[in-house]
């Protein structure tokens, strides 16, 4: 038997629909949950959330996050240290499921954020802060070994 044309369509198609099998199969295990549930409110108050940026723009010094051999500590401007209050917001851009809130609670102007039970990978720290009526908003870039 003679391999002609009708023998290539045939196994083009084969194999197209093959592939498409492949990937409805391999979509199906994505995660395409929102990043935020409530990304409409969200997005109406940004307007707040860019003074906040803004607010944290214009300081002489802003919080960072320092790896110390104790754990990693959020550091804040020592000129602001005091009645920070505040909530952290660990987001891991892989898995929802991973995120940790937690409440800022300083002690010196720093604060050691607890490591405990996140897996280890990149982390964004988004620092939703405020100190003597000023709000500001930080987002920093961690990694958890």
């Amino acid at each position: 038997m003679k391999f002609h044309w009708g023998h290539g369509i045939l196994v083009f198609y084969i194999v197209f629909v093959a592939c498409l099998v492949v990937v409805v199969i391999g979509s199906r295990g994505f995660d395409n949950s929102l990043v935020t549930e409530a990304y409409y409110e969200r997005d109406i108050n940004y307007q707040q959330e860019y003074d906040r940026r803004r607010n944290s723009y214009l300081l002489a010094e802003r919080p960072y996050v320092a790896p110390t051999e104790k754990g990693l500590y959020l550091i804040f401007p020592a000129a602001l240290a005091t009645n920070v209050k505040g909530t952290i917001l660990l987001y891991r851009p892989s898995s929802r499921r991973d995120d940790r809130r937690i409440t800022i609670n300083t002690v010196g102007g720093e604060m050691r954020l607890n490591t405990k039970g996140l897996k280890s990978g990149r982390y964004q720290a988004i620092v939703e802060w405020a100190q003597g009526g000023v709000d500001y908003y930080d987002e920093l870039d961690l990694t958890v070994q």
